[in-house]
């Protein structure tokens, strides 16, 4: 990706993030063509605050169908929107309101009907709501082309995002203090660019569970086990199996199978100390303040990817339901 140089009326638009971030970090954002999979609660968060960031361009890709539900919870939906109309193309006037200067479209093809070529065309890739198998091809293609991939999700007040960002280089701006000054005393600072450079696991590596003892070690190795990457590993292995997610209706027997499912990864790790008893109960549905929080966070790590500034999280963020608090971790080899 080329930087793009900003106009005149760029400029003056994004003037505060400039002020924030830099207008080097601000062309690379209007260089950037992003890709979002998934657009009900979660994904309207993320292109609302990718929009008003200033990238170049946002694909929609979703396949689904404007529902009851989705013109509760929506905000890019307009009212009295005929149920059954599709969600890609009905959220794209509220959205480009939102910031005329991006260009977006809408894509109503199935995300399995994608190609590996289709992916190469992005900056990045931003996935959510997706079946388990296709998070793994997706994130296939994106290191075919060398495209920087995040998903996430929102299961009840628990949510996650996973990055895989490849060989990410990125700097950071850091201040220098004169010889002999002490940190807080007045006097002359220096800013000096620092950079730096992340590798990250694919995420066949981080997210599927593991069938040789080398895998498990690795994740062992790699990560302190805790109570929500157990619900993350838990939540993703109900969906393979059952291809949906917990829901409402069948709470009782969903809890069943969750709390079985738990057992036989800690089994498998060997994982000690996991209590998960209070958080069963909290995996079902789309809360919206959940979606707002985790919208923003994924939000930051695309702008953090495409503008190659700050470090981005490495390699899980997670949303705890019970502290209302986030968390990062890094897993794989």
């Amino acid at each position: 990706m080329t930087e793009k140089q900003l106009s005149t009326d760029e400029a003056e638009l994004y003037d505060r993030q400039i002020r924030l971030w830099g207008i080097e970090s601000q062309e690379r954002l209007r260089a950037a063509d992003v890709l979002l999979i998934g657009v009900r609660g979660l994904g309207s968060e993320i292109a609302k605050n990718i929009i008003l960031a200033g990238i170049n361009s946002l694909t929609i890709l979703d396949d689904g169908e404007v529902t009851q539900e989705d013109l509760r919870q929506n905000f890019l939906l307009q009212e009295k929107i005929p149920l059954g109309n599709k969600i890609a193309e009905e959220v794209l006037p509220r959205a480009q309101a939102l910031n005329p200067l991006v260009k977006l479209t809408g894509d109503t093809e199935p995300v399995a009907a994608k190609t590996s070529d289709y992916f190469k065309k992005f900056t990045m890739v931003v996935a959510t709501r997706i079946k388990f198998d296709a998070i793994i091809k997706i994130d296939n293609y994106c290191r075919e082309h060398n495209v920087k991939f995040l998903y996430g999700d929102i299961f009840g007040f628990f949510g996650f995002a996973v990055s895989d960002l490849q060989e990410h280089d990125y700097f950071e701006d850091r201040v220098q203090l004169q010889s002999g000054q002490k940190r807080g005393h007045d006097g002359e600072k220096k800013t000096i660019k620092v950079e730096a450079k992340m590798t990250f696991p694919p995420l066949n590596k981080v997210l599927i569970l593991p069938n040789t003892k080398q895998d498990i070690n690795a994740i062992k190795k790699m990560s302190r086990p805790n109570n929500l990457f157990v619900a993350l590993l838990v939540l993703l292995e109900f969906r393979r199996q059952h291809d949906r997610d917990p829901a409402a209706a069948k709470m009782s027997e969903d809890v069943d199978t969750l709390k079985s499912i738990s057992s036989q990864i800690v089994e498998l790790y060997n994982f000690s100390n996991i209590q998960m008893d209070d958080l069963y109960e909290l995996f079902f549905g789309d809360i919206s303040p959940v979606c707002a929080v985790l919208g923003g966070v994924m939000a930051q790590e695309v702008i953090k990817a495409v503008s190659h500034k700050e470090p981005p999280i490495n390699n899980i963020f997670l949303f705890d339901p019970v502290s209302y608090s986030g968390k990062e971790l890094t897993v794989g080899p």
